[in-house]
């Protein structure tokens, strides 16, 4: 009989700063969003500001915007702006909050 050799799993390391348990599962069924800021690029956050632009012109301050912690959050998350927008309050404005802190490069 051969042997049944069993290959470690590959462990992911999780930034427990950056991670957010949710009250109630996306419509996908996670429970748990992850926040990869460090991955996001000048790109992705000029392109998360002209979408939060596009649903308020009125945005004078990007960072302090809802709207746009939203998409920003949406994005380190590579989950649909409206997952973001779905989520219960707290979780809604927790995940805001994170964002917050990452542009405005504040410690949490």
């Amino acid at each position: 009989m051969a042997e049944n050799k069993q290959v470690p799993a590959e462990v992911e390391v999780i930034d427990e700063k950056n991670t957010l348990e949710l009250q109630n599962a996306l419509p996908n069924g996670a429970t748990t969003l992850v926040f990869d800021f460090d991955g996001l690029n000048g790109y992705t956050l000029l392109a998360c500001e002209k979408q939060a632009k596009k649903q308020d012109p009125t945005i004078a301050v990007p960072a302090l915007s809802m709207v746009y912690q939203a998409h920003v959050a949406a994005a380190a998350a590579k989950v649909k702006y409206d997952d973001i927008l779905g989520l219960k309050g707290q979780d809604f404005n927790t995940a805001c909050m994170m964002a917050q802190h990452f542009l405005l490069g504040s410690a949490q």
